[in-house]
């Protein structure tokens, strides 16, 4: 049997855990209407989820899922007022991302401009934001996101706080029902791209 543990994220896992993600999200629709190109896409979703962990590791909090001491999967989350960030915080997530501007320029404008337009409509009351749950699609189907879940939504319940995510698969909709999260709006940033569904959840009383 597989043991799986999920711990905090420590420092030093920041750039396996973001090759992780940049797996796990490769089929991400708005992944690929933002970066289309293969070779842009991997080195554009390393550097955001570069610029988010390290964000998170100080100002949320991040969860990896170890498999045999290997990151199979991880979470994002940022507590009530920590979203969004300041313009310090926005600024050193961008220094992660300029260095993969001579790789995708373009791409670079549309995800900020695609990135406010979600942060547009984010809730503005108390919350847990759930802002990235991924696992390497070798270890998908093993529960691995719902451990990674738990590790925030059982104090988030106990705490009386709601929960709040984004996503762009809709098949991943079934998925956060089954956690309890419920569907607010489907967002359509450009009028090209793919749609993104918002979710909330109550905690439970």
């Amino acid at each position: 049997m597989v043991n799986v543990e999920v711990t905090p994220l420590q420092y030093a896992q920041i750039r396996v855990t973001a090759e992780v993600l940049a797996r796990a999200f490769d089929d991400s629709p708005i992944m690929q209407y933002l970066l289309p190109k293969p070779r842009a896409r991997t080195v554009g979703m390393r550097a955001f989820f570069i610029a988010g962990l390290v964000d998170a590791h100080k100002h949320g909090e991040a969860w990896v899922a170890m498999v045999d001491d290997d990151i199979a999967g991880a979470a994002v989350w940022l507590p009530p007022g920590s979203y969004p960030p300041g313009s310090a915080r926005q600024a050193r997530q961008m220094l992660h991302l300029l260095g993969v501007a001579p790789v995708a320029l373009g791409s670079l404008r549309r995800s900020l401009k695609y990135l406010r337009a979600v942060e547009a409509e984010h809730p503005k009351a108390e919350h847990w934001y759930l802002a990235t749950l991924g696992v390497d699609p070798a270890h998908q189907g093993r529960g691995y996101g719902t451990k990674l879940l738990e590790a925030v939504l059982t104090r988030t319940d106990e705490a009386g706080i709601p929960t709040y995510l984004e996503t762009d698969k809709e098949r991943n909709l079934a998925y956060y029902a089954r956690h309890r999260f419920t569907l607010m709006d489907t967002i359509v940033p450009a009028a090209d791209g793919p749609p993104t569904w918002t979710m909330w959840r109550d905690p439970i009383g």
